[in-house]
This record gives C-alpha cells, structure tokens and sequence, in this order.
C-alpha cells in the first residue's frame, strides 16, 4: 500500500513535464526588451554569467583555512577538517536539489527556477557570514552547504535546459556554452575571495585582515546575486512546434534520419519503402521519432541511463577530490606559499573552463559523445596514477600537468553529459534526465569526500607506523608527508575503472539500443564498429551488411505498421462519418 503510493508520487513527479504558457506569455518572449527582439544567441552569453557565479563553489578550498582561523583561532593555516566538510555537503546539496526540482523547473520554466536558485544562494551567503561571525560552524554548514548547495543546483540545471532545446543541432555547442561558465567562476572567485579577506589571514589575522570572512560572504553574495538576477530575465524555452533542421525537443538522435537507412531486402513480409510509388507512405513520411522516443519515467529506468549513471561517478570523481584539495596539496606536498596555491587553483579553473567548451564541439563533429567519455576514463586513470610519483619525488611541473590535465576533462564531463543526454532520450527529458545524473557527483562529492577525509586522517595513526617498524611508534615526518595520499588515490583509481567499463558497455546509438534480439540472444557489444551478439554460449560477429539488412527491415516494419495504424484510423474515422 505505502509502496504503491510511493510509487504514484514518483510517477507523478517524473511524468512528462509540461510548460504551459498562454498567448501573452509566448507574445512577451518574442521580445528580449521592448524594441529588441529575442535572438536565441543572447541564451550562451546569460548561461555562462549565470554559471560563473554558480562555479564559485569550486573556489571553496581557498575558505577552509580562514573560516576555521575565524572560527577556532590561529594554527600557521594547518588544515582542520572543519570548513571543508562544507564543500560536501554543498555538492550533496547541489545534486539533490537538482535531481528533486528539474521536473519542477520544466513545469514552471527557467525564469522562475534560476530565480530561487538565486535567492536560496543569497540567502546561503547571507547565512554563512553570520555563522563565521558568531563562531558557529554549524551555521555555515546549514548556509552554505544546505541553502546554498540547494540555490546552485536549481541555478545550474535552468539555462541548461533551454539551450538544449533552442540548438537541437548542436547538442554538444550547447551544452558547453551552458556550463562553461562554471569553471570560469572558478578562476575569478580564488582572487577575490582571498583579497577581500585579507591576504594570508589565517596565518595572522590580525596584520593580514582585508574585510575579513563576514563581510566578504556578504559582499560576493549580493553581486551573485544581482548577476544571476539579470541573467535569468534572458531565460526562456523555444515556443511550441520549435524545430532546427527537422530536430524538434523530443527527437531522439538517429530518429530523424532513420528513414535513410531502410534498405532493400527480399524479405516478403516487409514492405519495400525506397521508392516515393507504394500505396504506403514512403520513409521520410515516416515518424520514427514517434515510435522511438521515450518518456521521461521510460528514460530514467533505462539500462543507459543507469550506466551513463555510474560511467558519470568514475569520469568526475578524480576532478571533484582534486578541486576540493589543490590550494593544500600544493602548498603541504610541495611548500608553495602566498599566492602559488590561488593560482593553480585559477588554472584549474581555466583548463576546467576549457574542457566544457572544446571537448563538447569535437563531438558535434564526430557525433559521438560516448568515446570522449572512455577517453576522458582513460586518460585521468594514467594521470591520477602518476600524481603519487610526482609527489614522492617532488616532480613539481609534472604534478601540475597530471592535474591541469584532470581538470581539462573533468570540465569535459560537465560539458558533454547534457548533449549525451539529449542524444539519448531527447531533449524534452533533459532538465529532469540531468538533475537526476548530477546526483552522481554529489554522490560522489559526499561520500568519496567522506572517505578521502578518513582514509587522510587515518593515516598518521597505523599505516605509516609501519615505515620505522611495527615495534616502533613514530613516523618520519618526510614519508608522512610525501605518502599521505597514497591510499586515497589508489581507490579512486578502482572508480574510474569501473566508470569506463560502464561507459564502455552503454549503446549510445539507436540502432544498437533498438535493433531486435536474435534468437537465442543474451546481449551484444561493440567491438570497433562491428556488432558482437553472444548466442547459443558463443560470440557471433555480424557483419556491416547483415546488419544494415536486419536494421532496414525492421525500420520499414515500423513505417508500414505506421502507416496500416493510419489507414486504419482513416476508415473508422470515414464510417463514423
């Protein structure tokens, strides 16, 4: 009984979310300003302000040690564990809001959903300041972490949605130009937040204080939110029957040129539709994306999605640990001091910024976003595995490119997830498809965060004994130093394989998510570009033609079932008459 109930709400929730606007509303968004008609390129140039206020969650490490010298005193800007507890509970925050709300914000539109993004965040700022100045670290976990990791989740999903639906051709374009913001923000909010503060503030509060930590979360928070107050105005969704080059906001990739890939056969039982002379309607009268495209409940619950879910966790958690660590790795493991660790933060913010933009349109061009995931899988797997060697033997510029390239395709996750999405189970389901995907990363920012923190922690206290004998319970501070992260970079590497086995294994075309089972089939793989079935216990390589015949034929079944529904529908339509 609770569970049925349950389950309705879901279903409810999830269903396919409609936007409905009256004649008046659509009249006003014809104009971007009285006299100034809407141009749809107006959308990449709010998303990325509204996206580089949001990416000033990535700047997070460079508070960890103020807020905790504000809060607990002066200790020479040691790192307690305290205030970057924050940072996860943001990231938790984010995903889960994103997740809970994207059907919401389809229902209600971008405008109003990145407008309580706004002031959820404000009001986290605002929440924060208070909790440093009266020394309450519990206030800022509730601001920032819950307000405000809440306030940029439903920021970050509303321009996100729009501009996959106003460039239905340039899925990956979009979905770039809609997130690249966020590493932007991440270059700029390491300088002003330390400038405003005061510069070294946690090693002398009294000769380094600026402004200090209340007020700078005061002063950063209203002009986030007057920006993201401004970009919102811009945000809007296509009006209804919008569609770029026969792509409408439904159309599952491959759908619209389906009828290009019915082939002649000599199966009796199917229709040839090649020719434009048949009693039937030809192929391009077809609506293949009728008969392939999803719901979003369809969408959520599919064995794509749930692998795209995981192949997600295994491409972003080496960025996410990275970026929440950086400013203390460099100025601990390798002594840099003053602004050396804010700078390499900023330049991970660049290369951040980067990979959102230019790894997202190489797959426009190749049309093909899975392998820039398995890519991206293999290339952090070879980096993170080197980053314990770059540190043992203090191989500083190494270092840096192993982590300048770690953020490059971390920020290429971001930006090719939404596009992948859209491809996937079209852009309709996208504001909801990808909420629920960004819980992932908040999943991962979270947990991983938790045990990246123990297994840190943990380790003064019993596995480094053992470098002087076990009798012997001291450690040589040097070793301590240069292995503590040893152990938390080897699971994360146990993450990543599975990520890209995961993504390895998802049917990112709709000719291998479609194409029917043989007999006798358990399931089939890619192998390069030849299909792959196990049956009967053995493997069974198809070939290109077979393929193509077995795919045309089942498309021109479609298309005559299609069009005998039709026939059928015209005759009792006729006699009803």
């Amino acid at each position: 009984m609770v569970y049925s109930k349950v389950k309705d709400l879901v279903l409810k929730h999830y269903g396919d979310a409609v936007y409905v606007r009256s004649d008046a509303q659509l009249a006003r968004e014809e104009w971007l300003i009285p006299g100034v008609k809407f141009n749809r390129w107006v959308l990449p140039v709010s998303a990325f302000f509204i996206q580089i206020c949001c990416g000033s969650l990535y700047a997070w490490s460079g508070y960890n040690a103020p807020i905790e010298a504000a809060i607990y005193g002066m200790n020479g800007g040691v790192d307690r564990g305290m205030a970057s507890t924050t940072f996860y509970i943001a990231v938790a925050f984010f995903g889960c809001t994103a997740a809970a709300l994207g059907p919401w914000m389809e229902r209600k539109g971008p405008f109003i959903g990145c407008m309580a993004g706004t002031a959820l965040f404000f009001f986290g700022n605002l929440m924060t300041a208070l909790g440093v100045y009266v020394n309450q670290i519990a206030l800022v976990y509730i601001g920032y972490g819950i307000f405000g990791g809440a306030g940029l989740g439903l920021a970050y999903i509303s321009p996100v949605s729009p501009l996959q639906k106003w460039f239905p051709e340039y899925r990956g374009l979009a979905a770039g130009f809609a997130v690249c913001g966020f590493g932007g923000g991440s270059i700029i909010a390491p300088y002003t937040q330390k400038y405003l503060i005061g510069l070294d503030y946690q090693l002398d509060v009294v000769n380094n204080v600026n402004l200090g930590v209340p007020l700078t979360f005061v002063i950063l928070g209203a002009v986030y939110f007057v920006i993201m107050s401004l970009g919102s105005l811009v945000l809007r969704m296509p009006p209804p029957g919008y569609e770029v080059k026969g792509i409408k906001i439904d159309t599952v990739k491959g759908a619209e040129t389906a009828h290009q890939d019915i082939v002649l056969h000599n199966s009796d039982d199917v229709t040839d539709f090649s020719t434009s002379t048949n009693k039937v309607d030809n192929p391009p009268q077809t609506d293949f994306n009728a008969h392939f495209k999803m719901t979003l409940w369809e969408s959520i619950v599919s064995t794509e999605f749930r692998l795209m879910y995981i192949m997600f966790i295994g491409a972003q958690i080496t960025g996410l640990m990275i970026n929440s660590k950086i400013q203390g790795i460099v100025s601990t493991q390798f002594g840099k001091t003053g602004n050396e660790p804010v700078n390499i933060n900023a330049i991970l913010g660049v290369l951040n910024l980067l990979g959102r933009m230019t790894v997202p349109y190489m797959s426009d061009y190749f049309q093909n976003r899975k392998i820039f995931f398995i890519i991206s899988c293999v290339v952090q797997f070879v980096m993170l595995g080197l980053i314990p060697y770059s540190i043992w033997n203090q191989y500083y510029g190494l270092f840096l490119f192993e982590v300048f390239t770690i953020a490059y395709f971390y920020g290429a996750g971001f930006g090719l997830i939404p596009a992948f999405l859209s491809d996937q189970f079209g852009s309709k389901n996208i504001g909801p498809t990808h909420g629920i995907i960004l819980t992932a990363w908040a999943m991962t920012g979270v947990f991983g965060g938790l045990i990246f923190t123990a297994v840190y922690n943990s380790g003064y206290n019993s596995h480094y004994y053992a470098l002087e004998g076990a009798t012997k319970k001291t450690w040589n501070p040097a070793d301590y130093k240069y292995h503590v992260y040893d152990v938390d970079f080897q699971w994360i590497l146990a993450v990543i394989a599975v990520g890209l086995i995961s993504a390895s294994l998802i049917p990112n075309s709709l000719r291998d998510r479609r194409l029917p089972k043989a007999q006798g089939e358990v399931f089939r793989f890619r192998l390069g570009p030849r299909l792959v079935r196990f049956v009967g216990g053995k493997f069974v390589i198809v070939s290109k033609a077979d393929e193509d015949k077995e795919w045309g034929a089942y498309l021109a079944s479609v298309a005559k079932g299609q069009t005998l529904a039709a026939e059928q529908a015209f005759l009792v339509s006729s006699s009803t008459a």
